[in-house]
């Protein structure tokens, strides 16, 4: 069986709820060889077969998103500013209403840390807990979030962070930008000054 088949069924949330204040314009739509952040973000989740994809954003993007989203399913979440807890759930309960469910396995991917390519993605969905990517001992994202925690998850307030709930097994890989963060107009000029690592998913 291939690699790609064994992770078919992986379910992932992007998260772009936030306003963007810092970066002054959406985040999800900031481009790079003339296609936007998240089209690239859901492709490279398509390309290890990720599915469904839910795409978690805030009211003021939602057409925006709809275009750019190549055929995943987008959400609003009304109240953001509560934190990426509350957007992560609202993209867990999605899919729970889709399949039925409550996923055996989640791929969290925050829009503003697009540093990664789809074969790191591979080497963290072959993992039996809950992981995050690393480069150089410095932990990133996107993170791998099993059953048992996603039930911890589903419980909590929407403003209890992550880290609170989950213990991440590091997974090292080479070759990423995990330290890429898009968050202020200098951001964007770093993502410009490496915008050969996004030539390739």
């Amino acid at each position: 069986m291939c690699g790609d088949c064994l992770v078919a069924s992986t379910p992932a949330v992007i998260l772009s709820g936030g306003l963007s204040k810092r970066l002054g314009q959406p985040k999800a739509l900031v481009k790079i060889h003339d296609k936007a952040i998240l089209t690239i973000t859901v492709e490279k989740l398509q390309i290890v077969g990720c599915n469904p994809i839910i795409i978690v954003v805030n009211r003021n993007i939602q057409f925006d998103a709809l275009v750019n989203s190549n055929g995943a399913t987008v959400v609003v979440n009304k109240t953001p500013e509560a934190g990426r807890t509350g957007s992560l759930k609202l993209g867990l309960n999605t899919i729970i209403a889709e399949s039925g469910r409550v996923p055996n396995k989640l791929v969290m991917v925050p829009i503003d840390r697009p540093g990664w390519k789809a074969d790191h993605l591979r080497q963290l969905l072959n993992q039996p807990m809950s992981s995050c990517l690393a480069e150089g001992g410095k932990r990133g994202h996107p993170v791998l979030l099993v059953k048992n925690d996603l039930l911890n998850i589903l419980s909590a307030n929407d403003d209890v962070s992550l880290r609170e709930l989950v213990s991440f097994n590091p997974v090292e890989i080479t070759g990423g930008l995990l330290s890429l963060n898009l968050d202020t107009p200098a951001d964007l000029v770093e993502l410009d000054n490496n915008s050969a690592f996004f030539s390739e998913l």
